[in-house]
């Protein structure tokens, strides 16, 4: 590590000396004094978002929304969605040891991670296609310029129904008539190496192409210490390369063509999970003896088609994608002594595989802006397929073999019980037709109202411990829609109230026979109430956001364990509250300096009276009376579903942290040379929060997340290239990024820490 500490330095060194810097003469600012220093902050840069499809400057839209830049996504180091955890009030990005990545917003997320029928809560978007595969958002971001996102239900004018947010990521656009693009190197400890480069090519005056590449790899930051064979093997490792070509076609003033396609791979280990009852003390250090496995794959193809009329735009988006994951694990994520003294067996998922297909067509008019009333309509299908196949073992017989595995070929491990094997096959169609408009009655004055007709088919081929296949179906129609009135009480200030809705839908599970826990479960609805305030003030050199919310969901989704072993899954909570409130701020400081900060409180309960039974709970029975079937185990199952401490009303719910915050302050010194060198500090804190809706204190409670970022950026005089030192968790804090409780097996729970204090040297070109 010293040696890759030093090597950066010298690196860093070379190139300063190189390119000429003159320090000797460093000034705060170009100015002769301090209080024309003072005077040249400028004012806050505009952004504008295309939340709701409509180019609009993100002051005037009457939404909570968090926007990131390509700027500040480098500054974080923020490289794929999991980074994003949050970064915006209200957001987490949990990550899973085999699993896609699961993103909640206010509390709206993904608890059926592990079930192929259920959707996510929160859509992700790219360039204005719905990235339907969850496997895809474990993919790197390349080449983007700016990440938007929305925060309460999103049910009408977005690709996919949502019922807590979406996130939007819109890459750098190819351009007519320019060439132009970046290199850029990064290294760091753990092995840290990075290279990305884009370039846009014109091909005439009618054709451009830009083309963007990156390969990221780094060593694992935590290590498996009883993998026989393989010492210090490796957990959070990757090996990834991505790409994307983007071809823009503009024959005419009128028509706009664009065509894109992207891959992503990574051949990795497993995620470094550590299970809380791990006995080894060190964070980054684990017991588990099963060499985990990670195979990610996603492509996409995709079409945007624009043709602008004298009244209208016509746009149609269509798209073909395709997710492929490959996670065998150790589920239990211990040794085999240790799992035996935890949950009585060894858990391990010899075959874990998913692969989906799916295709969306999208087809929407926009009016042309500047009127008395704009309005967007459309329509939007979407065609889904999964397949999975799941073949696990539970075992305590140290002398028997574990059959041989693409993971561990030749491996000898214990078994002797298979404890699940599934082959399912989940198809989802779904269609949505939509229509938003906007009134203004003055200048000042503007109604929006919004309606989404949304119709699923849900079809589940589900094969169980080699039987015979059972086709489960899940149906539905639903009605969405929004309503807001906005008013601008200054120049600078807009007050605005909103009522909006969005569904996550329905789906099946892997269970049939189960006895409490539904073969189909309904889909989840939000109903939410959003006041908000939107300002800048002192020159525009202060701007402040603020938005207080009430969600009201109904069939809440959530994980449940039935009494008959083996038969859990995604259930339904009647009736689930959550509220809050949210603020962003950016201040411009004299002497260039900057303060970015944003902060979230939140609260909610569990307003059903209903029983549900604990996965934890019904785990330990099992080991307490010899196994799942054993003994009284099912009479044992059965009486605490039905016991008082299996009653949910009054819980808190999953994933709605009380407070959470992040503070950024950055400083540009500018050198009389012409380049300037920017200091951003970072610090990122997030209370505890319950991961499940149980509220165990001893299996659901998150810590506390501190964080302290650190990174320097010297912009040569030239203005065409960088240098860059990061320091991520600047005071090697162990913290608890996110924590993963299985679903299915022995329900194992685990955290997932922020890496160790990582130094990345960074070098780019612009031309």
């Amino acid at each position: 590590m010293q040696r890759n500490i030093f090597a950066l330095c010298a690196a860093m060194m070379t190139v300063v000396s190189v390119s000429e810097i003159s320090l000797a003469a460093p000034s705060p600012a170009p100015a002769a004094n301090a209080a024309e220093a003072a005077d040249t902050t400028g004012t806050i840069e505009e952004i504008t978002v295309t939340a709701e499809k409509i180019t609009k400057d993100l002051q005037k839209t009457a939404l909570s929304i968090t926007v990131l830049t390509a700027e500040s996504l480098d500054q974080a180091n923020i490289a794929s969605a999991k980074d994003l955890n949050s970064t915006a009030p209200g957001l987490l990005a949990n990550s899973t040891p085999s699993n896609p990545l699961a993103l909640s917003i206010r509390g709206a997320g993904y608890q059926g991670i592990e079930n192929n029928s259920a959707q996510p809560g929160v859509s992700f978007n790219q360039n204005g296609v719905y990235i339907s595969s969850p496997t895809s958002l474990n993919a790197n971001f390349l080449d983007v310029a700016q990440i938007e996102v929305l925060r309460g239900p999103q049910g009408t004018v977005l690709g996919q129904n949502s019922d807590g947010g979406a996130i939007n990521v819109t890459t750098v656009r190819p351009v007519l008539g320019a060439f132009s693009g970046y290199a850029e190197a990064s290294g760091g400890t753990y092995a840290y190496d990075r290279v990305k480069f884009a370039v846009n090519v014109p091909v005439g005056d009618t054709i451009a192409v830009r083309v963007a590449f990156q390969q990221e790899k780094h060593d694992g930051y935590t290590k498996a210490d009883g993998v026989p064979g393989q010492p210090n093997y490796q957990l959070g490792n990757e090996n990834s390369y991505n790409g994307r070509v983007d071809a823009l076609w503009k024959p005419t003033d009128q028509l706009t063509v664009e065509l894109w396609g992207e891959f992503y791979t990574n051949d990795a280990n497993g995620e470094a999970f550590k299970n809380i009852y791990d006995p080894n003390p060190d964070p980054y250090r684990v017991t588990q003896d099963f060499p985990s496995k990670l195979h990610e794959a996603s492509d996409i193809g995709a079409a945007n088609i624009a043709y602008q009329f004298d009244w209208a735009t016509a746009r149609l988006i269509t798209s073909y994608q395709r997710g492929k994951l490959d996670a065998p694990e150790d589920l239990d994520k211990l040794d085999f002594a240790n799992g035996i003294k935890v949950f009585g067996v060894h858990d391990i998922d010899e075959i874990n595989s998913r692969e989906g297909h799916s295709k969306t067509e999208e087809f929407d008019l926009t009016s042309n802006p500047g009127g008395t009333f704009d309005w967007i309509a459309g329509i939007f299908a979407i065609q889904q397929a999964y397949d999975e196949t799941v073949l696990e073992y539970q075992y305590t017989n140290p002398n028997a073999v574990l059959p041989p595995s693409v993971a561990s070929p030749g491996a000898v491990f214990a078994t002797g019980a298979l404890a699940f094997e599934s082959i399912d096959t989940q198809r989802l169609n779904s269609t949505s037709v939509y229509g938003q408009g906007t009134y203004h009655f003055s200048d000042r004055l503007r109604f929006t109202a919004g309606v989404r007709g949304t119709k699923d088919q849900q079809d589940g081929l589900v094969a169980v411990f080699f039987n015979p296949a059972v086709d489960l179906k899940a149906d539905y129609r639903a009605l969405t829609g929004k309503a807001v009135l906005e008013y601008d009480v200054a120049a600078h200030s807009t007050v605005y109230g909103m009522w909006s809705s969005g569904i996550k839908p329905g789906g099946t599970n892997l269970n049939p026979g189960a006895t409490v826990v539904p073969t189909v479960f309904a889909p989840e609805k939000n109903g939410a109430f959003e006041v908000g305030s939107k300002n800048e003030f002192l020159d525009e050199k202060l701007r402040l956001n603020m938005a207080a919310f009430y969600n009201h969901y109904k069939d809440f989704q959530v994980d449940s364990e039935d009494p008959i072993p083996f038969k859990g899954g995604q259930t339904n909570i009647g009736d689930v509250r959550t509220y809050g409130f949210e603020t962003e701020m950016t201040a411009l400081l004299p002497y260039y300096f900057r303060v970015d900060a944003n902060a979230s409180l939140m609260g909610g309960k569990v307003e059903s009276h209903q029983q549900l039974l604990d996965p934890e709970t019904a785990q330990l029975i099992n080991k307490n009376d010899g196994g799942a079937f054993a003994g009284s185990d099912l009479t044992d199952r059965f009486n605490a579903f039905y016991s008082p401490s299996s009653q949910i009303y009054g819980r808190t719910p999953p994933e709605v942290p009380s407070f959470a915050a992040n503070v950024g302050i950055s400083q540009g010194m500018h050198f009389d040379n012409g380049g300037v060198l920017t200091s951003h500090l970072k610090y990122s804190f997030r209370n505890t929060y319950f991961f499940r809706v149980y509220d165990n204190p001893a299996t659901d409670v998150v810590p506390v997340l501190r964080q302290w970022d650190l990174d320097f950026d010297y912009l040569f005089p030239s203005k065409n290239a960088h240098i860059d030192l990061l320091v991520k968790n600047l005071t090697n804090t162990a913290s608890v990024q996110s924590r993963y409780t299985d679903n299915f097996g022995v329900g194992a729970v685990s955290n997932y820490y922020v890496p160790p204090r990582l130094f990345i040297l960074r070098v780019g070109m612009s031309f």
